[in-house]
């Protein structure tokens, strides 16, 4: 082809906003109450620009204006991907012995149908310094701490559009046509990992040993998968809430 000459230039263009209110205080001395309140909005813009050429002048020249050709190979595209997020913590501590959490996130994500963009995300935790209790005796022991969680969280790791049928431009006979890219499925929504650990941590004689022993339980709903079709149905599958995963084990 007397050489080719490519060209491309790619921008990601991300920002995130939070507006946070917070509130802590200690009452009657071992009472103390943390909390939070914040709104989180997350974007992201992709931009991309490409282009080649055939037939070089020179191949010591690799810009668009040194080949003679045009390949017709250039293309551009934009993309764009944002979250949004409601959130709320509490934290409570007694004396720095008895420790307890809660939260809950309302979160949506514009890779699902407005129908089934929302999803909501909740967490309870609590923890107990049994070493700090004034009936424990046991000075080669200088941590001792049961602890236990479950929490929720969200995914939508699935790539933008996949709620809605996609398409695109092309030619045909010089004219304007379009053809079938990919299939989309408007009832799909957030996938959901649910999380419990139950443990303890200890540290012994001054520190030298130290560790902890902990169970976990993790399912999975809703599992974001891709489905696949004969490909006779015109496309080659779509994404779907489609299966449950679970696992458990002690670390």
């Amino acid at each position: 082809e007397g050489g080719i000459v490519s060209k491309s230039h790619d921008r990601q263009i991300s920002y995130n906003l939070q507006q946070l209110l917070s509130y802590k205080e200690t009452f009657a001395n071992y009472h103390t109450v943390d909390l939070l309140l914040g709104h989180e909005y997350y974007n992201n813009k992709t931009y991309s620009l490409s282009g080649s050429k055939t037939m070089l002048a020179s191949y010591n020249n690799d810009e668009l204006a040194g080949a003679v050709v045009d390949s017709s190979r250039s293309n551009s595209y934009t993309g764009e991907y944002n979250t949004e997020g409601f959130f709320f913590r509490a934290g409570y501590d007694y004396d720095s012995r008895i420790f307890g959490s809660v939260s809950y996130r309302r979160d949506a994500s514009s890779r699902f149908h407005p129908d089934h963009r929302w999803g909501n995300f909740w967490s309870l935790g609590a923890a107990w310094l049994i070493n700090e209790e004034a009936w424990f005796n046991a000075p080669w022991m200088d941590m001792l701490k049961l602890k236990a969680s479950y929490g929720s969280q969200g995914n939508d790791a699935i790539g933008n559009y996949r709620y809605t049928d996609t398409y695109s431009v092309a030619p045909l006979d010089g004219q304007i046509a379009t053809t079938f890219a990919t299939k989309g499925n408007e009832n799909i929504t957030w996938e959901t990992n649910e999380n419990f650990n139950a443990g303890v941590e200890f540290g012994l004689w001054g520190s030298r040993l130290s560790g902890s022993v902990e169970y976990f339980y993790r399912k999975t709903s809703d599992m974001l998968f891709f489905f696949n079709v004969a490909t006779s149905s015109g496309y080659s599958g779509y994404y779907d809430n489609i299966g449950d995963m679970r696992n458990a084990g002690v670390e």
